[in-house]
């Protein structure tokens, strides 16, 4: 008898339970003006590197790295064919340094010339690290990477994009 009632109960109460449980959505209305679509990507900006505890997915890190070299989004077939070949070979780093290469060396990259480099010191470095870090440097890093690009004649900006994309800090948020 007691079985009976609560078997009822449950016939009754889970149905119920099932059709309660609904994912919450939400409706994001975009305006058009004049057939464009305008939106702003609000980014943190972070203090320290400290802040940053999660280590981004194979798609988080090459999808941003391409937004960071090319300032546009990467085309979906790019990013599966990239994130195949990270994830098939076994030693991230060495995947990682080929798709940054790979991709610092594309003529259609959006990296600052040589002499743009060099003509204003300062604010490369601080764009460079809103870029791959989205923070500024502190004082010490400013003044070691604007002394690294100073005593070393043949450094690019390409070479400090790879070095800002290889690091550690790179593959947090």
């Amino acid at each position: 008898m007691f079985d009976i009632k609560i078997t009822r109960l449950l016939i009754f109460i889970l149905p119920l339970l099932i059709i309660s449980c609904k994912k919450e959505t939400r409706i994001i209305r975009e305006e058009v003006i004049d057939g464009y679509i305008y939106t702003v990507n609000s980014e943190p900006v972070y203090q320290s590197n400290v802040e940053k505890t999660k280590q981004k997915t194979t798609e988080q890190f090459i999808s941003i790295l391409y937004a960071n070299l090319f300032q546009t989004t990467i085309p979906q077939t790019d990013l599966t064919d990239l994130s195949l070949i990270r994830n098939a070979i076994g030693d991230k780093q060495m995947a990682d340094e080929l798709i940054i290469s790979g991709l610092v060396n594309n003529p259609e990259v959006n990296i600052p010339t040589n002499q743009q480099m060099r003509d204003n010191l300062d604010a490369f470095v601080e764009d460079t690290y809103i870029r791959f870090y989205l923070r500024l440097p502190t004082a010490y890093e400013r003044y070691e990477l604007r002394d690294e690009i100073e005593s070393d004649l043949d450094m690019t900006p390409q070479d400090v994009y790879v070095a800002f994309a290889i690091s550690n800090e790179y593959k947090f948020y």
